[in-house]
């Protein structure tokens, strides 16, 4: 009978214990932007949600509409903040179209955002943009 109560006690020990931790479960992202702020220059940003996130960041591309990030296109990591925002700035060509795709990791695995596609703006140079003086 003691056997039985230590054996019950100590399973009840560990489900107390186990019922404390949390389940780490795949990352959500939401809120994916891709904003032009000037000629060929983009902001990025999304919300990635997760207890752990061990990599992150965005993938983009000219020539497939769903990049990934083992497909050796253009990548970008970064960090979140304290609230789970993913924002960085990419310098690309002009007058092309690019299509955008946030990922987060972790052990359960890597969530992918939907894809945003963007074009940039074809830049054309203002009279004052010349650097030589007017005759």
């Amino acid at each position: 009978m003691k056997q039985i109560k230590s054996t019950l006690s100590i399973y009840l020990l560990f489900m107390v214990l186990l019922s404390g931790c949390e389940r780490l479960e795949m990352p959500v992202i939401s809120d994916a932007k891709a904003v032009e702020t000037s000629p060929a220059v983009v902001a990025v940003s999304a919300v990635m949600k997760s207890k752990q996130i061990d990599e992150c960041g965005v993938v983009y591309s000219t020539k497939s509409t769903t990049p990934t990030p083992s497909s050796n296109e253009g990548i970008m990591y970064g960090t979140l903040d304290a609230d789970g925002q993913f924002s960085a700035t990419l310098t690309l060509a002009t007058n092309t179209t690019y299509h955008f795709v946030f990922f987060a990791t972790n052990e359960i695995g890597t969530a992918m955002s939907e894809p945003i596609e963007l074009t940039t703006s074809l830049f054309v140079p203002d009279r004052d943009d010349n650097p030589l003086p007017n005759p």
